[in-house]
């Protein structure tokens, strides 16, 4: 298990306390963003998830949903 908590303000986000910080999923669509404090919680996320969807890690965020992200 994951262990991501739904957010009570909006459906498409989820959070979970990792070992070192949150990490955050937004859902859109058939687009998942997944970022937080710590970049080896991230990228355990990321190594959990491919091994259950078939994803493609697109790396650094730059846009989404037409709203530039810095």
């Amino acid at each position: 298990q994951i262990g991501f908590k739904m957010s009570k303000s909006d459906n498409s986000l989820f959070i979970r306390n990792g070992s070192k910080g949150h990490v955050f999923i937004i859902i859109y669509v058939d687009d998942l963003v997944i970022g937080g404090e710590h970049l080896g919680d991230i990228e355990h996320i990321k190594k959990l998830l491919s091994g259950r969807l078939n994803m493609k890690d697109m790396k650094e965020l730059h846009y989404f949903i037409g709203i530039e992200v810095s």
